[in-house]
């Protein structure tokens, strides 16, 4: 039943659950993991369970693994729609690329904006604070549990609406300014009319955006520092709704 709950956690969580990682490695991670977390399990199932409640068990905790995993996946969406945003203004909105991890075609910046993120879970320990979510999840909800509550969902999906509320966020500062450009162009266009805007416009779009970009980078590790530390709090309200 452990193991069912890690699974669903790999197989939805950020990083974790990339495809990038060789999936035999993967199966080794879940195992090993699954062996640690025992002591913190507390119940046994008898042998004499029958066959259905063992499936409709392993279900559930299947279940509570993925709402995790989704739960912290939700952030790296909201990040990734901001670096799409970024891109739309700058002007790379057809420039994509590959996500290794979903095998969608992607913003550049987009991606940019998500591999930033990753590395910062990374060195903030967000893999371990997932599984010390998974960890304190077994204690709250035992891996025999027949039944869980239904108060997560509203919760999950008030998180999954920020996606673009905080999106929107974090790509203001670059709306902002790059409005102010695009005024700008518009107002020397009408003192200059020999002066090609969109010649003019595009490679400044991109000279400016860029210069933009780097500069708030440093402002990105904060928020996203507070984000990744807030998010064991998340889950653990989460958590307390099932």
């Amino acid at each position: 039943m452990i193991l069912a709950r890690i699974t669903g956690l790999f197989s939805f969580s950020p990083f974790l659950g990339a495809t990038f990682i060789p999936t035999t490695i993967r199966v080794l991670i879940v195992v090993v993991s699954s062996w640690l977390l025992m002591p913190y399990a507390g119940v046994s199932i008898s042998l004499s369970t029958p066959i259905g409640i063992i499936v409709w068990m392993t279900f559930l905790n299947f279940t509570v693994g993925m709402a995790i995993g989704l739960f912290a996946t939700i952030f790296f969406e909201a990040v990734q729609f901001a670096g799409r945003i970024y891109g739309y203004q700058i002007g790379f909105a057809v420039a994509n690329v590959l996500n290794p991890q979903t095998q969608t075609q992607v913003p550049i910046l987009g991606q940019l904006t998500y591999l930033i993120a990753a590395f910062l879970f990374v060195s903030i320990d967000g893999p371990g604070i997932l599984m010390i979510a998974v960890a304190n999840s077994l204690e709250k909800i035992p891996v025999n549990t027949l039944i869980i509550g239904t108060g997560f969902v509203p919760i999950f999906w008030k998180e999954v609406g920020t996606i673009f509320s905080v999106g929107i966020q974090i790509g203001f500062p670059i709306i902002a300014f790059m409005l102010t450009v695009t005024i700008v162009l518009g107002v020397m266009a009408r003192i200059m009319p020999q002066m090609n805007v969109f010649m003019v416009g595009m490679p400044l779009n991109v000279f400016v955006g860029l210069i933009m970009f780097s500069l708030l980078i440093p402002i990105w590790f904060t928020i996203f520092g507070n984000s990744i530390s807030s998010l064991s709090n998340k889950i653990a309200i989460l958590i307390s709704g099932m």
